[in-house]
């Protein structure tokens, strides 16, 4: 499951206004202090075998070091509840519980993987993975940047509300979607913190467009890490529409 390390919804009643001047972005984050973030996952495939799937992940982030001007990351996933409904099947699984019967049996084998794993990034002040270290028996076949997304991309130079900036990413082992091309707009500096949008387009192994990523993200004007955040992302590939609705908040 890629993960789109992406961002918020900050409600616009009650902003302070803020001049519009430049902000050099980028991250600066409290070593050795830990990030609980919640992630909230819904998924809706509409084709041959539709389904619907609701998935939250209790995750804890922990800046463990500086290497030079880069950070060591450390993230660990602590809870999975995963609900589906496939008309005719449904299932459930949490991995706080016990597993009673057979289908969440199957899923706990499979989650089991992550669960209480450390996986170790080191990013760039700008939000750029250098390099990701995934936990032994995860890192066969899997693409490492699903997990190397956990901070927005930040842009070169400073800029203003209402500056933009591209990113692209290669996604080596993913089997749909081998590229990603965002637009990221400052789209204002309030309260809450840095309001970034985002937009963008998803290719597959021809370079052809088979989807579209949209969201918000609010980042914490201390250490620009996300604060919390909604995305969006709709793929059609081999018959089948599929919408995903990711919600992240960070404490």
């Amino acid at each position: 499951m890629k993960k789109y390390f992406i961002t918020g919804i900050a409600l616009c009643m009650g902003f302070i206004s803020f001049a519009q001047k430049a902000v050099d972005l980028k991250l600066n984050p409290e070593i050795g202090k830990p990030l609980n973030i919640d992630m909230l996952v819904k998924t809706d495939v509409d084709g041959p075998q539709s389904m619907i799937m609701d998935m939250n992940m209790k995750m804890i982030m922990t800046p463990t070091e500086k290497q030079g001007d880069n950070f060591k990351i450390e993230s660990v996933t602590k809870a999975i509840k995963v609900d589906v409904d496939a008309g005719m099947m449904t299932m459930s699984y949490n991995s706080e519980e016990e597993s009673e019967d057979e289908m969440s049996q199957m899923l706990g084998s499979q989650f089991a993987k992550i669960i209480d794993k450390t996986i170790t990034l080191v990013l760039t002040p700008k939000g750029k993975p250098v390099d990701v270290v995934l936990p032994e028996g995860l890192g066969e076949g899997m693409d490492k940047t699903a997990f190397s997304n956990i901070s927005t991309p930040l842009p070169d130079g400073p800029v203003a509300p209402g500056a933009t900036w591209q990113n692209s990413a290669d996604m080596a082992n993913n089997p749909l979607i081998a590229k990603t091309e965002t637009t990221s707009t400052f789209k204002e500096e309030s309260a809450e913190g840095y309001v970034i949008d985002v937009v963008g387009k998803l290719l597959d192994q021809s370079a052809q467009e088979v989807g579209t990523v949209s969201g918000t993200y609010t980042l914490d004007k201390k250490t620009l890490f996300t604060k919390n955040g909604q995305i969006k992302t709709a793929i059609e590939v081999q018959g089948a529409k599929v919408i995903s609705d990711v919600t992240l908040t960070v404490q």
